[in-house]
């Protein structure tokens, strides 16, 4: 089981020039199931975000906006095991000493209470956290 960041998801629906295929093929190994994948809660809560600031983009563009409710239950019909967000993952966040930004803490959590020591994502901040080894998406 690995770990899967925000920013795969992310990177795969604005089809990212740099990590938009990578993410794409990672997503097809989930659906797949050749990829056992777990992440938290707050996963879908960053995504909202992300599909609010690419339709941000794609208005000022005068593109049509994604349907971010379609781009939702299509990461939520993946066979991914989701970790629950409660207040002992966030306590459990709170007490590390790590410099990165609170989202990244609460995943490294979210990692240690379930277990799982890999993380796919393209975020070098989880270089920083040790007993997990990162794997960006261009090298899975």
């Amino acid at each position: 089981m690995k770990y899967l960041d925000t920013n795969v998801l992310g990177y795969a629906l604005e089809r990212h020039e740099k990590y938009g295929s990578a993410c794409k093929r990672i997503l097809q190994d989930i659906q797949d199931l050749k990829l056992e994948v777990c992440c938290s809660i707050l996963v879908l809560s960053e995504l909202l975000g992300v599909l609010a600031k690419i339709n941000k983009a794609l208005v000022k563009m005068d593109k049509p906006a994604l349907n971010v409710r379609a781009n939702i239950e299509a990461v939520l019909s993946l066979p991914i095991t989701w970790v629950e967000l409660t207040p002992f993952v966030i306590t459990h966040a709170a007490g590390y000493s790590y410099s990165v930004p609170g989202a990244d803490l609460i995943h490294f959590a979210s990692m240690e209470l379930e277990n799982v020591h890999e993380i796919i994502s393209a975020d070098s901040d989880f270089d920083r956290f040790s007993g997990i080894r990162r794997i960006d998406p261009l090298e899975y």
